[in-house]
């Protein structure tokens, strides 16, 4: 009689065919996480290896286990024609909340690790390689991934940079739709759901889809893109700092203390003194200059106009 084949998570490549990947996604009442349904038959799910009752963990190597089911999906969409999911079955599920691990792709390839050294383990198993969400790394042990920007910096290539570009009607911004296998895009280090900061050194937040591609086009072989990944995204927007290239490398923002963070301690100009002071007191007019230009400049760039179309997108 054969012996039971080891627990462990599998990684599972699907390619899309004709009819779409063959599997129904779906949420369950009371369990936390994203289930798999169904898998149809001679469906590229199948031949993936991917069951009905397997449970989400990762797509594209970001953890999805405390997102919405639509949240989901828009990360299985983001890359065109191929995805990749990491997945637990039920026995394996149970067997990391019982060990209490995280499962990890590094799992998928070397398998758990032995129950002998279930409080001993090494930083390799539970390395942080995924750009999970805050409810995805809990339980992870070692210290955190540093939430930066990243600068790529891209070559032309005879099919382009190999990426695209598009923005849509739910959120404001510019977002890397989708990266090409391969492509100077993909070397680069850019990603798939990645939010555009900077082209070339400069600000593109309040620019329009057209404007953006025209600065990426401005310079002909060569692009410098800064991207965050939507944690550090929401890192960056909780601390009301805008990203920068002195971020990539560079002394990050300090986390909100007490209500306050020391981005907004150091702006000194964001202060009324003459409301500090407890003084009601009349500005000079060199006073009330500098105070009108520090809200000019405190205001937020505004929206792309969403009244064209609901979505833009250019391939590069």
């Amino acid at each position: 009689m054969a012996a039971p084949e080891p627990l462990r998570p599998r990684l599972c490549r699907l390619v899309r065919g004709e009819q779409g990947y063959g599997f129904h996604l779906h949420g369950e009442k009371g369990r936390r996480g994203q289930f798999i349904r169904r898998v149809e038959p001679g469906s590229p799910a199948e031949a993936a290896a991917l069951r009905a009752g397997d449970r989400l963990v990762e797509v594209n190597g970001v953890n999805v286990e405390g997102e919405t089911h639509h949240q989901v999906v828009q990360r299985i969409k983001a890359v065109e024609g191929q995805t990749l999911l990491l997945v637990v079955d039920k026995e394996t599920d149970e067997e990391l909340r019982r060990r209490q691990l995280t499962c990890t792709e590094e799992m998928a390839h070397r398998g758990l690790p032995p129950a002998t050294e279930a409080w001993e383990l090494k930083s390799d198993w539970a390395r942080v390689g995924s750009l999970g969400s805050d409810a995805g790394q809990k339980g992870v042990i070692g210290p955190p991934r540093e939430l930066r920007p990243r600068l790529c910096h891209l070559r032309k290539g005879p099919q382009g940079y190999g990426f695209n570009l598009h923005s849509d009607k739910s959120r404001p911004g510019q977002y890397i739709r989708s990266v090409d296998p391969g492509s100077p895009a993909s070397h680069s280090g850019l990603r798939a759901q990645d939010r555009l900061i900077e082209v070339n050194g400069q600000n593109v937040e309040g620019l329009r889809h057209a404007q953006v591609v025209a600065s990426i086009k401005a310079r002909e072989e060569e692009a410098r893109l800064l991207v965050v990944d939507p944690e550090t995204d929401e890192y960056f927007k909780r601390l009301r700092v805008t990203p920068t290239e002195e971020h990539v490398e560079g002394p990050l923002p300090s986390p909100v203390t007490n209500g306050t963070s020391s981005a907004q301690d150091g702006s000194a100009w964001k202060r009324d003194p003459f409301q500090e002071s407890g003084l009601h007191l009349s500005p000079t007019a060199a006073e009330a200059k500098e105070k009108a230009r520090a809200t000019r400049v405190n205001k937020r760039a505004p929206q792309m106009d969403w009244n064209r179309k609901r979505e833009i997108f250019s391939n590069f």
